[in-house]
């Protein structure tokens, strides 16, 4: 592996952190360069040095970029991961926005290759609550090669490490050595590329009723974490919901939001419109 000074880690570090809000602190230094070692091969660059100034500099440097998100990403996900947040979704959640407001928004931030919006549609079908015109999902990642995945909507074992076999049956059908999603759940589900840290584009995808962003912020330092959740509340309604992962959470970050915990899951409700 190409050797690096400590000059040149901290350099290419912080210019993803600015970029993509991914922080490597010292001990993620090994974890970094393995990724990154591919793609100074693929451009031909010898030193971090010339890499640095490539990201910065070179006329090619969005495609890198590009290709950056996708190596970058941690893209470990399966259906129906963290069960009892669906279940308090598909329970007094629900039932608390069908009360307040005839149509539905939710978003899955961070969707990697789709397993997560795709179970948050399955879910609200199968409430038997809500007709699926009543409620549509915008799923958006920084990773193209994810996204690409999760348009395709196909699916090999382990995704489905944590779905019953009749769920597949219902929701699922056979091709080659996977399945592929059901035309029904796929028409409630849309994709497109976003980067969390772009604030006027994240307020744009709004107003949801909920944001799915689990397993995310662990990756961010605390400055990038505080931005991206109160970020989030410009995109909520208010009282809106926003899911994260069982390892996270605001505690200490932002009193934007109340904690709501059910018998399984904790989950934080917006507090009030955030000001302009």
């Amino acid at each position: 592996m190409l050797e690096i000074s400590d000059d040149e880690f901290v350099a290419v570090r912080d210019l993803i952190r600015d970029r993509f809000g991914i922080w490597y602190d010292d001990q993620k230094r090994f974890l970094l360069l393995s990724r990154l070692s591919t793609r100074l091969a693929k451009r031909g660059v010898e030193t971090y040095r010339s890499y640095v100034q490539f990201l910065r500099y070179d006329p090619k440097r969005e495609e890198e970029w590009n290709d950056l998100a996708s190596v970058l990403s941690n893209n470990e996900t399966y259906f129906f991961r963290e069960r009892a947040q669906l279940k308090a979704l598909a329970g007094s959640i629900l039932d608390e926005f069908r009360a307040r407001s005839s149509r539905l928004r939710l978003w899955s931030a961070a969707c990697s290759s789709g397993e997560e919006p795709y179970s948050l549609a399955i879910t609200l079908i199968e409430t038997g609550k809500i007709a699926d015109s009543m409620f549509s999902i915008r799923a958006t990642d920084i990773s193209p090669r994810a996204l690409d995945l999760a348009d395709k909507a196909f699916y090999r074992a382990l995704s489905f490490r944590a779905t019953e076999p009749a769920m597949i049956q219902r929701w699922f059908r056979s091709e080659g050595d996977g399945f592929v999603v059901d035309d029904r759940v796929k028409r409630l589900v849309s994709f497109g590329r976003l980067n969390l840290l772009d604030e006027p584009s994240v307020a744009a995808e709004g107003p949801f009723d909920a944001i799915f962003c689990r397993n995310v912020l662990i990756y961010f330092d605390k400055p990038t974490q505080k931005r991206v959740v109160e970020s989030f509340a410009k995109a909520l309604r208010p009282g809106g919901y926003l899911f994260l992962g069982h390892a996270e959470s605001l505690f200490h970050l932002t009193d934007l939001y109340e904690p709501v915990v059910g018998p399984d899951s904790i989950v934080y409700r917006l507090r009030t419109a955030v000001p302009a």
